[in-house]
């Protein structure tokens, strides 16, 4: 065989396997997408944006995951076209957090500062803000300081 027929099969062998793995990941983060709509029609914030608690969840139980894990999937993506709900997935996931109310906000930094980072430090921003807005100086403070010792990339709010 020749060293162009090897290369050729060797591509070949390449782009199936990518494309394999292209659809393994859209079937699953198309999943997420779905369910994370769901998930926010019926008014469940948190688990559109971080998808189910893993916790909770028993051995057999699928786990399905929210906004976030779509856009996990797709956001370190090179090569191949990002699917468009993955777009949709990120404006979706900027809404929620102001969706919440204060308390389900300091519960959700509160779980979610120890299980998975993402999206914590905007929840406190977003708690800071309001803070202000409502003349809660102490909890202003407490997520200013809060962001500075955990998050000082996002102290300039």
């Amino acid at each position: 065989m020749s060293l162009g027929k090897k290369l050729s099969l060797i591509g070949l062998f390449l782009l199936l396997a990518y494309c394999a793995a292209w659809i393994t990941a859209y079937r699953q983060s198309s999943a997420y997408f779905e369910y994370a709509q769901e998930q926010m029609q019926q008014g469940e914030w948190v688990t559109a944006l971080k998808g189910m608690n893993k916790l909770e969840l028993r051995l057999e139980d699928p786990y399905l995951g929210g906004y976030q894990q779509v856009i996990e999937t797709w956001e370190s993506s090179l090569l191949g076209p990002r699917p468009g709900f993955y777009q949709q997935a990120i404006t979706a996931a900027s809404e929620v957090l102001p969706k919440l109310s204060d308390a389900e906000l300091l519960k959700f930094i509160d779980i979610y500062v120890q299980l998975d980072l993402r999206y914590v430090p905007e929840a406190a921003v977003e708690l800071q803000e309001r803070a202000r807005q409502n003349g809660d100086e102490q909890l202003a403070t407490e997520m200013t300081e809060f962001l500075t010792e955990a998050f000082p990339e996002f102290t300039h709010h």
